[in-house]
């Protein structure tokens, strides 16, 4: 039972160190110069150290309790060997201390695991990648079981699934936690009781209103998807998420006042701060 662990482990190990970009260059080395393998590990650990690569990289664009991870990018097709897929480097917050601290208090250890989980996996979609449980396991410093029986909590506790690899492809893209909370939001829902339903912290459920707000205004004025996320400080994949929810809820008429208010609160941003960071469109100012 204990050797089957260990191996077990082992392998585990052995399938996260194929995400490192030192093995992904190792290997185009010893490909492309049919040198050995040793020589292509000497090489990549030469590469590193001129231009301060892996363990002698200084990042100081990194905020505090942020990592760069390495995920499966979310095209790869379901059951495709994991040496044959294509790995790409994503930010991911592990450690909001705010956020994860208030929902701790309120709430629990595995409650404030469970948002650790979903935020992640959230920054990595909005990166193109999906995140796997072994990743997860991995970033939080616990097994496979605790992060599978969290997800389940997670559906159980709110009817939403966390969007990782599995989950994915298995099912589809299936809501979001952040969609989960603008429909809310749509319905009259105010954030205090939207993070008391959704067991979040306040500070994050506001921050996913207020971006829903200014990307539905910004993008009215701006026209472009790109440019709006620019304004925003968001993804491009993101503002489309939004703009197809708002325009999946304006198509009901009960709800157009609403996102009539909806937009006087993006206008009240824009006036505030978002006008100022990009060119205004041909049209000329906001009326």
């Amino acid at each position: 039972m204990i050797e089957s662990m260990i191996v077990r482990n082992e392998e585990r190990d052995k399938r996260l160190d194929h995400r490192s970009a030192r093995n992904t260059f190792t290997n185009l080395i010893a490909d492309g110069t049919n040198c050995s393998r040793f020589e292509a590990e000497v090489i990549s650990d030469k590469a590193e150290v001129v231009f301060a690569l892996g363990g002698y990289a200084e990042d100081q664009t990194l905020q505090p309790g942020q990592m760069i991870w390495r995920a499966i990018r979310a095209n790869e097709p379901a059951g495709k060997p994991l040496l044959s897929c294509e790995f790409i480097r994503v930010r991911l917050t592990v450690h909001s201390l705010e956020d994860d601290r208030e929902v701790r208090q309120k709430f629990g250890l595995s409650t404030k695991r469970q948002q650790q989980i979903v935020r992640m996996c959230l920054e990595a979609r909005d990166q193109s990648a999906l995140l796997t449980q072994e990743d997860l396991a991995t970033l939080l410093d616990c097994d496979v079981k605790t992060i599978r029986n969290d997800i389940k909590a997670y559906l159980q506790r709110t009817g939403l699934m966390a969007q990782t690899r599995g989950t994915v492809c298995d099912i589809g893209p299936g809501i979001t936690h952040r969609e989960k909370v603008i429909e809310q939001f749509i319905q009259g829902v105010e954030a205090v009781e939207i993070a008391r339903n959704l067991t979040h912290s306040l500070k994050a459920v506001e921050r996913y209103i207020t971006t829903f707000c200014r990307t539905v205004y910004t993008q009215s004025q701006m026209q472009n998807t790109l440019k709006t996320a620019m304004v925003v400080g968001i993804s491009v994949s993101n503002v489309t998420r939004n703009l197809a929810l708002r325009d999946e809820w304006i198509k009901r008429k009960e709800y157009k006042q609403r996102l009539d208010e909806i937009e006087q609160i993006g206008l009240a941003y824009w006036e505030a701060q978002d006008e100022k960071k990009g060119p205004l469109p041909q049209s000329g100012r906001p009326q």
